[in-house]
């Protein structure tokens, strides 16, 4: 769970960062109050809504989450099922990555194609079955000290990447290449309790989602020589 948590920490960091088009620190300093742009983008509700299959354990007992949404107190209400419980109820599904694949395209509101029927029956079950519980914002907390360590040590970050391009200059990193970048060079450099193999496997996934095949290569090949150089 703690990986999903800071796995979507960081989609919504990239996310803010992208809005707010830091190209580069003296882009930053245009902005008269980051705390304000910050609140803002909470306020914009970005993770309403979000349905997903995740087990955790919660007072000792395994649980799956299949929802999450932001409430307006600023905590997360979750909807969580036993995960023995969930096993039996989805064991009626024909096909169970079919089952998963549905729920993500019904947590884009969009319709499934195809006889969705039972996915829907299904779906009902898990949520007669399931429990609602409002917790801290753990994925907010997590973003906003993703932002605020990126924002803080912009200069160091943006000179340690502008260090490890090799014929390409950093003016040319496009945003969304860049602000991933930004996110795992400040876990690197920065953050504790993050193994960097992890940092740089999680930025090439964000590229993969965000960017482009070939930017994943271009990243790996950047943080490569930064973690490099801070084992030195």
């Amino acid at each position: 769970m703690r990986y999903w948590i800071n796995r979507r920490a960081r989609e919504l960091s990239l996310r803010f960062m992208y809005s707010m088009d830091i190209d580069d620190i003296g882009t930053l300093n245009n902005f008269d109050n980051i705390d304000s742009d910050i609140s803002n983008f909470w306020d914009s509700n970005p993770i309403a809504n979000y349905y997903m299959l995740k087990k955790m354990v919660i007072s000792d007992e395994e649980m799956i989450v299949i929802g999450c949404s932001l409430l307006r107190s600023g905590k997360v209400f979750l909807r969580i099922i036993n995960f023995k419980k969930f096993t039996e109820i989805i064991s009626s599904a024909n096909n169970i990555k079919n089952f998963k694949n549905f729920l993500k395209i019904y947590n884009s509101n969009e319709k499934f194609k195809g006889e969705d029927s039972t996915y829907y029956e299904i779906l009902k079950n898990v949520f007669d079955s399931s429990k609602k519980i409002v917790t801290k914002n753990i994925i907010k907390d997590k973003a906003t000290e993703i932002i605020n360590g990126c924002i803080k040590n912009i200069k160091p970050i943006d000179d340690q990447i502008d260090q490890s391009t090799k014929n390409w200059k950093f003016s040319r990193i496009n945003s969304i290449d860049l602000n991933i970048l930004r996110i795992a060079v400040y876990e690197i450099l920065f953050s504790k309790g993050i193994p960097v193999p992890v940092s740089i496997k999680e930025a090439i996934v964000l590229a993969l989602k965000y960017s482009s095949d070939e930017s994943c290569s271009f990243i790996n090949g950047i943080l490569d020589n930064i973690s490099k150089r801070a084992l030195q």
